[in-house]
């Protein structure tokens, strides 16, 4: 009896293995077939997939895949090498990508809307706008040039979108109150360096412009040249971006205080758990006698295969162009369609 026992429980431990290696590869298929190029065929993707060992581990709490390499030796392959990876097999150099998070969401600014710049620009308008309204983001990015520096470095750009509808404000012609554009440009460096026991394993060096489009006293814009250096450790992963602001000739310049608002740097924070992702976003002018800065939350968790739920909570200076120096205290609620990794 003990013997049967025994084989039953060995049949069973090698059908869950087989059954959760299927499950995996079918997921595996389904991001590759979001993430490739169209000329990637059916068999390629079977063959990459036919690949996977292990997706996740036994307590479904690790952002890492286990995968075999040409000696059949199995190794760790972070959520984030992963998602460069799928970049790189991309063979379309001019394919599209997601650059930053790609949502839509029902915000409601819980600090009063920000009439002031709006009402000076039409004295004559009976300006009013409602505290809830669309928040929206799209972001994509293109691989412009690959293995430059000696295969060290690639060249992207991208463009990243934010607007803001008052869909509800319908005494107002439910007008989109700022929309800001943000083109920019980069180059990224793979990169295999420890500190403090965290993984360095990309750097980037890049210009952006970002503006609201608009003319007169309403005018918003500012360039700024960056790095960013990208680190991860387990399920965490982080993104230090410090910047400096292209000067302007101060008669062409619509918002001289704007680094005062927005600060000199961005720090990005990220955790995975199993398939929640929990994210923050800190900026900060690091000044002691006059201080400003933004605080972000984000939350992204699984509707369907291509939805996530989105819960994002916003805190400080600079949520658009048009409030740069103006406080706003947001919660929204939401779909999101990609998230950082």
């Amino acid at each position: 009896m003990k013997l049967m026992m025994s084989l039953l429980a060995g049949c069973w431990g090698i059908f869950s293995m087989q059954f959760a290696i299927a499950t995996n590869i079918d997921q595996c298929l389904q991001e590759q077939l979001a993430m490739s190029a169209d000329t990637v065929t059916i068999g390629e993707l079977k063959s990459r997939c036919d690949k996977l060992r292990i997706k996740r581990s036994s307590d479904a709490n690790t952002a890492e895949i286990a995968l075999p390499d040409e000696d059949g030796m199995v190794t760790v392959e972070s959520a984030l090498a992963r998602r460069l990876s799928f970049e790189s097999e991309n063979n379309n150099p001019f394919s599209l990508h997601p650059h930053k998070p790609n949502y839509i969401i029902i915000s409601n600014n819980l600090a009063s809307p920000h009439e002031a710049p709006f009402k000076e620009a039409f004295p004559d308008k009976n300006v009013h706008f409602q505290p809830w309204e669309t928040k929206f983001q799209l972001s994509l990015k293109v691989p412009l040039a690959r293995g430059l520096f000696n295969g060290q470095g690639d060249l992207y750009a991208a463009y990243t979108n934010r607007s803001f509808w008052q869909q509800f404000n319908k005494a107002g012609s439910s007008p989109f109150r700022e929309s800001n554009h943000e083109p920019e440009m980069w180059l990224s460096f793979r990169n295999d360096t420890t500190i403090f026991g965290f993984h360095n394993s990309v750097v980037r060096t890049g210009i952006v412009h970002q503006s609201n489009g608009q003319a007169g006293t309403l005018s918003r814009s500012w360039n700024r040249v960056y790095a960013d250096f990208i680190f991860e450790k387990g399920n965490w992963f982080f993104s230090a971006k410090p910047w400096w602001r292209i000067p302007e000739k101060l008669e062409d310049d619509n918002n001289p205080d704007i680094d005062d608002y927005l600060g000199n740097f961005e720090f990005i924070g990220l955790y995975k758990r199993g398939n929640q992702n929990f994210d923050f976003m800190i900026r900060d002018n690091l000044s002691t006698s006059d201080n400003h800065g933004a605080f972000q939350l984000n939350w992204s968790f699984p509707l369907s295969n291509n939805v996530r739920g989105y819960v994002q909570w916003f805190n400080g200076y600079g949520e658009s162009l048009i409030d740069y120096d103006a406080y706003s205290n947001s919660i929204g609620f939401g779909v999101q369609l990609t998230d950082w990794l």
